[in-house]
């Protein structure tokens, strides 16, 4: 019978120990926001249309390893200090669709008194499961409004 060296015991203990690749944990989600917000564009929250019009400006943004579910976004943008309403009247707004791999999100903003303008703002974007509302991912970002 061959005797086995407390080296090579040592290496087999290791080696069965470390989990295959594909068994370790996989990276968390995360939302990367753009940079950039769009150009103001007339939006008018009205529920039959008939105005005014107030300058709005949509910020996108891209969930990574977004697990297979359906999430609620919690979007919000400051300027100046004041917060702002979802430039959004569609059914669904903030509603967001994963399939395991990455997704495009996004959301409008506007303000009535201060309008936005053009200038930086605060953005913040939070992924909530919308079965228990547990926060999958968020974070926050300084956005420029450009002209």
């Amino acid at each position: 019978m061959r005797r086995i060296s407390l080296a090579a015991l040592t290496i087999a203990t290791i080696v069965l120990a470390v989990a295959h690749p594909a068994v370790a944990a996989t990276r968390p989600a995360t939302i990367t926001i753009e940079h950039r917000a769009s150009q103001l564009y007339p939006y008018d929250p009205s529920y039959e249309g008939e105005g005014p019009d107030y300058p709005a400006t949509r910020v996108l943004g891209e969930v990574r390893r977004c697990p297979t579910g359906y999430y609620f976004l919690s979007a919000s943008l400051h300027q100046d200090g004041l917060p702002t309403l979802w430039a959004t009247s569609g059914h669904g707004a903030g509603e967001v669709t994963c399939n395991g791999g990455t997704v495009s999100i996004s959301m409008s903003f506007y303000r009535t008194d201060p309008v936005l303008h053009t200038g930086r703002a605060t953005v913040r974007f939070e992924l909530h499961d919308a079965y228990v509302g547990t926060t999958l991912t968020e974070t926050t970002r300084t956005v420029k409004i450009p002209r």
